[in-house]
């Protein structure tokens, strides 16, 4: 079973205990189903989009480098639709997830004030102003085109 997200299509879900290996000393977590790397705690500040894209390029976590604010399709990858508060799969890794809602990277293609979010309450992805504040939640690896 393929579940689609927009541009980004991942294999049936993998059980939490084979999908993330902690990486970087504890920092890190890579997802196995995807193979993106996520900060185990995301950013705690509340920030505009701007910011906020600019706060995960100049980050450093478990020693490394060249983090990026995930795009829509990529944060979306995480969400399990059966979990509420947080809408993350049973048994994960992250800490201090706050069922926040958090930017992405992708601006809407209709609004340039307008950028995509995720609701880790619901796990829905809807858009907002990009002067409002919300919490990123950084990764590590090529986006997917």
């Amino acid at each position: 079973m393929l579940i689609g997200f927009g541009l980004w299509t991942a294999a049936s879900p993998l059980p939490a205990a084979d999908r993330f290996t902690m990486v970087f000393n504890g920092e890190a977590v890579r997802d196995n189903q995807t193979g993106l790397i996520w900060e185990r705690e995301p950013d705690r500040e509340f920030d505009v989009w701007s910011a906020s894209i600019a706060r995960c390029e100049r980050k450093t976590v478990g020693g490394q480098t060249g983090w990026r604010a995930p795009t829509i399709e990529e944060l979306k990858s995480l969400v399990d639709p059966s979990q509420k508060d947080p809408a993350l799969p049973p048994g994960h890794p992250f800490v201090n997830i706050k069922s926040a809602i958090y930017w992405t990277a992708t601006p809407s293609p209709t609004d340039e004030i307008v950028a995509w979010q995720v609701s880790f309450f619901s796990g829905e992805a809807v858009t907002d102003q990009k002067s409002g504040t919300r919490r990123v939640w950084c990764v590590l690896g090529e986006p997917k085109k």
